[in-house]
C-alpha cells in the first residue's frame, strides 16, 4: 500500500464529495459521509492504521500516534500557535458562537486526520524510500495537490505546497503529531475556513466531534493489537 494510492483514494472521496455530491444532497449528509467517514476516517486513518500495524506489523508509533517528545511537541506546538495567532488573528473576524463550533469541530477532525495522514503516512513512507529533503517536498506536493479535491485553483496550491513544507518540517522535529494537534494546524484551518465563508449547520458539530473520537479509538485499538501481537524480542543467550 504506497502513500500515492492512499492519497488518490482521499483525494477521490473529497473530491466526489466537494464538487460531485456537494453538500446540497440529502441534507450534507452525503458530503459529510464521503469528506470526513470515507475519506478521512476510512482512507485517511483506518486504511493506513491497519496497513502498519496488521500487515507490516510495526507500532503506531509509525504514524505520529506516540506519546514520545510529548513534552518538546507541546512546547513546539504552543509556540507555534502563538506566532501563528499574532500573524493572522487580526486578520480574521470570527463569525457568531452557533456558526463557529461547526467549524472548530471540523478544524479538530480534519486536522488529526491531516497530521497523521500527510505526516505520519505519507511524509514517513516518502521518506523510507527517498530520505528527508526529497520525502518533504514531495509530501508537501501530495497535500497541495490533495486540495484539487476543494475545487482549489492552481496558485492557491502553491501557497499549500509551502504550507506544506512548513508542517512537515514542524513534525520532523519530533515525529509526533502534538507537535501540530490539536491547536497548530487546526488553528490555521480554522482561520482558512472563516476566511472562505464557509457555513456549517450547528448539527454539523457533532458529527464531525463523532467523527474525531472514533479516529482516536480506532488509533488506540490498534496500539492494544499491536501490543497483544507483537512478537517478543530473542533473547540473547549469553553463558
Amino acid at each position: 500500500m504506497t502513500a500515492r494510492s492512499m492519497t488518490l483514494l482521499v483525494v477521490g472521496a473529497l473530491y466526489t464529495a466537494t464538487v460531485i455530491v456537494g453538500q446540497d444532497v440529502w441534507g450534507g449528509m452525503a458530503y459529510f459521509v464521503l469528506y470526513a467517514v470515507v475519506g478521512a476516517t476510512l482512507f485517511g486513518i483506518g486504511i493506513p492504521l491497519y496497513w502498519t500495524i496488521v500487515v507490516r506489523q510495526r507500532s503506531v508509533t509509525e504514524l505520529g500516534l506516540t506519546g514520545q517528545r510529548m513534552g518538546p511537541s507541546l512546547v513546539f506546538q504552543l509556540l507555534f500557535s502563538v506566532l501563528l495567532y499574532v500573524g493572522m488573528a487580526t486578520t480574521v473576524q470570527l463569525p457568531p458562537v452557533e456558526e463557529l463550533l461547526p467549524l472548530i469541530a471540523l478544524a479538530l477532525a480534519m486536522g488529526f486526520f491531516e497530521a497523521a495522514f500527510w505526516r505520519g503516512w505519507v511524509l514517513l513512507r516518502l521518506e523510507e524510500a527517498f530520505g528527508i529533503i526529497p520525502a518533504i517536498l514531495l509530501s508537501s506536493a501530495l497535500y497541495a495537490l490533495y486540495h484539487v479535491g476543494y475545487g482549489m485553483a492552481a496558485d492557491e496550491m502553491i501557497f499549500l505546497f509551502f504550507i506544506g513544507i512548513m508542517f512537515a518540517v514542524a513534525f520532523r522535529l519530533t515525529n509526533n503529531i502534538l507537535i501540530l494537534w490539536p491547536v497548530f494546524q487546526p488553528m490555521g484551518q480554522l482561520i482558512t475556513l472563516i476566511k472562505d465563508g464557509l457555513t456549517l449547520p450547528p448539527l454539523a458539530a457533532l458529527g464531525f466531534i463523532e467523527v474525531l473520537i472514533v479516529m482516536v479509538v480506532l488509533a488506540w485499538l490498534a496500539t492494544r493489537y499491536h501490543k497483544r501481537h507483537q512478537k517478543p524480542k530473542n533473547l540473547a543467550i549469553t553463558s
